[in-house]
This record gives structure tokens, sequence and C-alpha cells, in this order.
């Protein structure tokens, strides 16, 4: 009889052990399924498999207490608090975070915008914030000009987790002050009949400020589901 073969994994501890790639196919087994009555056991099993980078076969060799204690691990891997990131090396090339998100151009905002609450776009998102490093001196950094580039947008798929998680708190945080401060702004001026907008303007825009509100809702609810835990649903 033949000794059974010893399955050695690679358990990530913390999320800058887990990429945003493999976030990315976990979510996309949820969201194929989220209709289904998913089974803990079905969830867990692929939690070892693309977290721990093993086959699914090999997964169902694991002695039930060693896979509960893997599963412990990477729980609380995404129970550590998120404090943003502002650079990590990809394929021994630095990225750092945009220095002043509040510079954001028009263009890298609605691209930013209309990737950052899906999951499955998340790498182009982070294309935006993050850019290759092309000057550096003591805490202060430039980053390279936004360019939408497919090749950039994959390799950002290999990206550490925790700064992923981080940037969407800090960039939707920043975004809920910097709307809620322009429309506090916008009322005052209006109050006091001293905004510079025509009247036909208010009048046919009436419905602006509060239509943009709600947006700012849908997508913080969004970015609020997509930041949760991904055992939350199990």
């Amino acid at each position: 009889m033949g000794k059974s073969r010893k399955i050695t994994l690679s358990v990530p501890t913390t999320l800058g052990d887990i990429t945003l790639g493999q976030y990315q196919k976990y979510m996309k087994v949820i969201d194929e399924n989220k209709d289904d009555s998913l089974s803990v056991d079905f969830v867990n099993k692929k939690l070892i498999e693309i977290f721990c980078d093993v086959n699914l076969n090999e997964v169902d060799k694991i002695p039930l207490k060693e896979a509960e204690k893997v599963i412990e691990v990477i729980t609380k891997a995404f129970e550590q608090k998120d404090k943003l990131i502002q650079h990590f090396t990809l394929r021994e090339v630095e990225f750092g975070f945009i220095p002043k998100l509040d510079d954001i151009s028009l263009g890298e905002y609605i691209d930013l915008e209309n990737t950052i609450v899906d999951w499955q776009q998340m790498h182009k998102a982070m294309a935006v914030l993050y850019r290759v490093v092309n000057f550096k001196s003591k805490d202060k950094y430039t980053i390279a000009p936004y360019e939408p580039n497919d090749e950039v947008r994959e390799i950002m798929k290999e990206m550490p987790l925790d700064a992923v998680m981080s940037s969407m708190v800090f960039f939707y945080d920043l975004g809920k002050e910097l709307s809620i401060a322009t429309l506090n702004f916008i009322e005052q001026e209006m109050k006091q009949g001293k905004t510079s907008l025509p009247k036909e303007f208010l009048d046919k825009n009436g419905d602006g400020i509060s239509q943009y509100m709600q947006s700012l809702k849908e997508m913080s609810s969004n970015l609020t589901e997509l930041h949760k835990s991904p055992f939350s649903s199990v």
C-alpha cells in the first residue's frame, strides 16, 4: 500500500499575502452562485483552493482539522484594519498611490468611478490610483501620468489586497468629504443669493443635487458591500 502524498500549503496570514487577482477569482465564484444556496463546505474549499494556490482535488485530501485551521487563519487576515498603503513593488517596479488625490483629473475620475464599484474591474481602478514612481526623495515622490493601458491593468491583478482595500476606503472617504463640502457650499450660496449660476440653470437642474447625493449614497453602499469580508454572506 503506497504512502499518501503530503500536501504543502502556503497560507496567507495578512491581506498583503493575497493578490487582487486571487480575490477577484474568489468573488467571481460567490457572484456566479449567489442565487443558489451555496454550501459552506463548497465556499471553504474554493477559499483554500484560490488563496492557498492549490488544486481543488488536493483540497479534498486535507485533514479536516488542518483545513479548519487554514480557514481560520485566512478569515483573521480579512479582519485587519485598513491603513493606506502608499507603495508596493511589482516585478521589481515600484508603484505609488496618487500623491494628491484631490488633484485628480476628470478623465481619471471617470475611469475610477466606472470601475471601483465592481470587483471584476478593480484592477482597472487600481491602475488609476497606483502608478509607477518616477521620482522619489525621502517621503516625497511623483508618479507617471495616467494613460489607460491594458498591460498595466493586467499587472495590477498581482498587487497586494491590503493596498486595494485601503485605497478604496481612502478614495471613498475623501470623495464623501469633498462632496458634502461642495453641496454645503452651494446650498449656503443659494440661500444667500450669492450663487453665480443662472436661475434658468438652477431651475432646469433643480434635482441635480439630490440626484448627486443619491448617486453618492449608492456608491457608498456599493463600496461598503465590496469591502465586507467575503465570509459575511456564507
